[in-house]
């Protein structure tokens, strides 16, 4: 578990099936240590799931946040 004091970084999740992202676990978008990101070029006509985990220095994962949804048009 990350302690928030500890947090080094964010990593961003994201599919059109919630809780079912296209980056495996570790692999998210990095977001480096900022509240906000922006996924570019998602293809219209979809529901996007996204979800964000905060990762420690020593590269230790959170669970994943609450989704957040999108559709983009």
């Amino acid at each position: 578990m990350v302690a928030s004091a500890n947090v080094a970084g964010y990593r961003v999740y994201y599919g059109t099936v919630s809780r079912s992202y296209l980056q495996a676990q570790g692999k998210g978008l990095s977001a480096g240590n900022v509240t906000t990101h922006v996924v570019t070029d998602l293809p219209r006509g979809y529901m996007y799931y996204f979800a964000v985990t905060a990762v420690d220095a020593n590269g230790e994962e959170s669970a994943f946040s609450n989704e957040a949804t999108k559709h983009v048009q």
